[in-house]
């Protein structure tokens, strides 16, 4: 099979348990007879081999997997005869040589070490299933997945993924049960259950699923946070907060968790929890660019904090000067923010250059901090962020032939109509 087949594009590993790890293989868009290439595959390997570390030695690029042989050339006589093979065939079939791969192990089938046997069981499986017999792949990861040895996390792994490829949700529902039967705290088999339970179950239950998980002692904190996303994408943020909250107790290293709870706190007018969760999600790494315009808005909210003034208008409307209470928030601490705001739009602009509200906020940033040119040149550079249709926001967009509200001067027909109302669910239409 082609390489195309078996690229290797993710690759992350796991401890399934002692002396048997597996590998992650990922090639989004390919086929193999009908079954989703999009899941997730596994390669089970050995954790080393002699003097070589096989997750590195598979991880590596192909010259990188050269030289690494090469510096341990003189050691590798320590390996027997099978386990040098065994080790080309893993890295054959990470590299896409999937019938060279299959030869090597089944050159050492007979003679392999004991602690290589499961390995190649679960790989062999694998090289029937990229053949396109995935019936004879089934059978054989169905009988590793009940067996007790370290590699059977990889089988079940593989068998789930099989099962999705096929849509099969009930096999699939079958497997999961079966493991959460006997191991019932077993965190893969509880969220691959919830994944099963969002495809299967109408939007009512899967809310009920979710916090009947969250709810008990035992939780998982990674279903506690899903609840939260779940609360917050339906616009319920003080329930939302209290799972976020009880999720990253115990899963303190998730960055986008704690994206999500500042916005949640930003949405409530909680901007100095909001701060603290963004300072968070730096601290544990985040890629989404939504992390620089969400500290924007909060720095230019916390900012109002400091009134500029204290007239009776001001006393009137609960407007009060922080530092009556003893707080530095003076007006010099707010210009600061702004300017603060202002790098740090800087800064994440430049990783997400499609992303119209955060192009506008950093104008009205600019001209608040009177960088007029900036601001000029911000909306010549960018015009399409700046212009286009301003449809209201609050008005739902209905099917074209029902939307005399749009008043747009143009016959909305078969294509463009459904067009349309796809381009108004992203924030291109939002009005500036």
């Amino acid at each position: 099979m082609k390489l195309a087949a078996c690229a290797l594009l993710g690759a992350v590993a796991y401890a399934a348990s002692s002396g048997c790890l597996y590998l992650e293989l990922r090639a989004p868009g390919e086929s193999r007879g009908g079954e989703i290439r999009e899941l997730p595959l596994y390669l089970a390997y050995p954790d080393t081999l002699g003097p070589i570390a096989v997750r590195s030695f598979l991880e590596a690029s192909p010259q990188q997997a050269v030289d690494l042989l090469k510096r341990s050339d003189w050691q590798l006589k320590s390996l027997s005869i099978p386990e040098r093979q065994a080790l080309k065939a893993l890295r054959d079939l990470v590299d896409g040589r999937v019938r060279e791969a299959g030869e090597g192990m089944a050159a050492i089938s007979a003679k392999a070490p004991a602690r290589l046997r499961c390995v190649l069981r679960i790989d062999r499986a694998l090289i029937l299933f990229l053949a396109r017999f995935p019936a004879d792949a089934e059978k054989e990861w169905a009988a590793q997945a009940v067996r007790v040895d370290p590699c059977h996390e990889a089988a079940r792994r593989n068998l789930y993924s099989l099962y999705l490829g096929r849509q099969d949700v009930k096999k699939a529902m079958a497997l999961v049960d079966g493991i959460l039967a006997s191991e019932p705290k077993d965190k893969w088999a509880n969220e691959a259950k919830g994944y099963l339970a969002r495809i299967a179950l109408s939007d009512d239950d899967w809310e009920g699923f979710l916090k009947e998980k969250s709810e008990g002692r035992d939780s998982l904190f990674d279903i506690q946070i899903a609840y939260g996303k779940y609360l917050k994408d339906h616009g319920r943020y003080e329930e939302a907060k209290q799972y976020y909250t009880r999720g990253l107790e115990g899963a303190p290293r998730n960055g986008p968790a704690w994206l999500d709870l500042a916005d949640v706190y930003y949405r409530l007018d909680l901007l100095f929890l909001a701060n603290a969760s963004l300072e968070k999600a730096f601290e544990t790494g985040i890629s989404d660019p939504y992390v620089y315009e969400l500290l924007g808005r909060v720095l230019v909210g916390i900012s109002a904090y400091a009134a500029q003034s204290k007239s009776k208008q001001d006393w009137e409307f609960g407007v009060l000067d922080m530092r009556d209470l003893h707080w530095n928030f003076d007006p010099e601490w707010a210009d600061r923010l702004w300017r603060l705001a202002e790098k740090n739009l800087e800064s994440g602009f430049s990783h997400d250059l499609n992303r119209r509200s955060m192009a506008q906020l950093l104008y009205h940033v600019y001209c608040h901090n009177r960088k007029t040119d900036a601001a000029k040149n911000l909306r010549s550079g960018f015009w399409f962020h700046f212009t286009g249709p301003a449809l209201p926001g609050r008005v739902p967009l209905r099917a074209p032939a029902q939307a005399p509200e749009l008043r747009l001067d143009i016959r909305l027909g078969y294509v463009s109509g459904p067009l349309l109302l796809a381009a108004y669910h992203t924030d291109f239409f939002e009005p500036f």
